[in-house]
């Protein structure tokens, strides 16, 4: 079983300091150096709109700073960091303000709430892909997107309520659906991939790695797939024990991407602010998988760091 030393944690922390925005900059402060939760907070609810829903960069490659049901999903993974016990207005703002956006009804169909390519306002602003608006992703509704905001709408709204009635319909429609949003990815589906028997060699290099699906040793599903769990958290050691620097794609793989990926208006997908995107993913993901070992005891120290070390 591998372990990170706490050489190589302080070796990482210079590249986050270096290159995180402040949103993952004040989430590494929180995890890992006895931050304040509400600092970390105060500069989550900064990317949300007076509509109550986020936008803007919060998704390091769509840069639309209009509201939608996906960007909410992303600010929900940052909110989850801050446990249900932690005491704060500034989170009880940040939540009430999105079941304001849920109860609009904005992108929200019979079925449930559109994902990401449903969002016309995309392509007015820098975006990946995967981001750019199709009229048939408008037209249905995106079950991971739709589980996720309705088991929060569940948690948080008041019984009773229309946006709470709408969402206990919606939970019991998938009930029996195996598609999660999962770390940003719609409608991932652990039951398709085949957890117990991953694979490196023919698991998809586009996907999270099933570990975060589990997510922690508490998880149901932790005992039947801890073969997997382990293998992943001995890849994600690895991965960071030969990071050392954030690399920005060269000009000849952009180009290429360019000619694989054609943008459908004769524009270029990797412009300027995909490339600052890029950058502030790699903190993030160091600050994602270093939390990933905490949780399942993969770090050879204790936390918090003490100033003086960090």
């Amino acid at each position: 079983m591998k372990r990170l030393s706490l050489n190589e944690f302080l070796r990482l922390i210079k590249l986050v300091y270096r290159s995180a925005r402040p949103l993952d900059y004040s989430m590494w402060k929180y995890l890992f150096e006895n931050g304040s939760s509400d600092d970390f907070l105060r500069v989550l609810s900064s990317y949300q709109n007076e509509d109550g829903g986020f936008g803007y960069n919060i998704e390091c490659n769509n840069w639309n700073p209009n509201s939608s049901p996906y960007t909410i999903c992303v600010a929900l993974d940052y909110l989850d960091i801050v446990d249900d016990s932690v005491s704060s207005s500034i989170r009880d703002s940040i939540i009430s303000g999105i079941i304001k956006y849920l109860e609009s009804g904005a992108y929200m169909l019979e079925s449930g709430w559109v994902g990401m390519q449903g969002v016309p306002s995309n392509n007015d602003y820098a975006h990946m892909p995967w981001f750019h608006f199709d009229p048939e992703k408008a037209a249905q509704a995106d079950i991971g997107v739709t589980k996720r905001l309705s088991d929060f709408v569940l948690k948080y709204a008041g019984q009773g309520s229309n946006i709470y009635n709408t969402a206990a319909r919606l939970k019991d429609t998938y009930k029996e659906c195996e598609q999660v949003l999962l770390e940003g990815y719609p409608d991932y589906n652990p039951a398709a991939l085949n957890i117990k028997a991953f694979d490196p060699s023919t698991y998809p290099a586009w996907l999270p790695l099933p570990v975060y699906f589990i997510g922690s040793p508490k998880s149901r599903y932790y005992a039947e797939c801890r073969h997997t769990v382990e293998m992943n958290l001995d890849m994600i050691v690895d991965i960071l024990l030969n990071t050392y620097e954030l690399q920005l794609a060269s000009a000849e793989d952009l180009d290429a991407y360019e000619r694989s990926t054609p943008h459908p208006d004769g524009k270029r997908w990797c412009v300027a602010e995909q490339t600052i995107g890029n950058y502030y993913w790699g903190a993030h993901f160091i600050t994602r998988d270093l939390n990933i070992l905490r949780k399942f005891d993969r770090l050879a120290f204790d936390l918090p760091i003490p100033a003086k070390q960090a």
